[in-house]
């Protein structure tokens, strides 16, 4: 073998591990994405209900360190 070939080999055993770093680094942002997109759309349930429960509660019901409107 010569040396211009073992190069070549050495070079193309890091461009591999480059791109197999570069993937497990993206599949760990997908799943991190994808843990984010849940969230959201969970928060996103959450505030609905909440908004449901306050339209449903009369106007003369306040909680606790709420100002009258008087």
């Amino acid at each position: 073998m010569s040396e211009s070939q073992g190069i070549r080999r050495l070079q193309s055993k890091a461009v591999a591990a480059e791109r197999a770093a570069h993937a497990a680094q993206l599949a760990a942002l997908q799943a991190r994405v994808n843990e984010l997109e849940a969230v959201n759309d969970a928060l996103g349930k959450a505030i609905g209900l909440l908004h449901q429960m306050s339209e449903q509660e009369p106007d003369g019901n306040q909680g606790p360190g709420e100002p009258s409107a008087s």
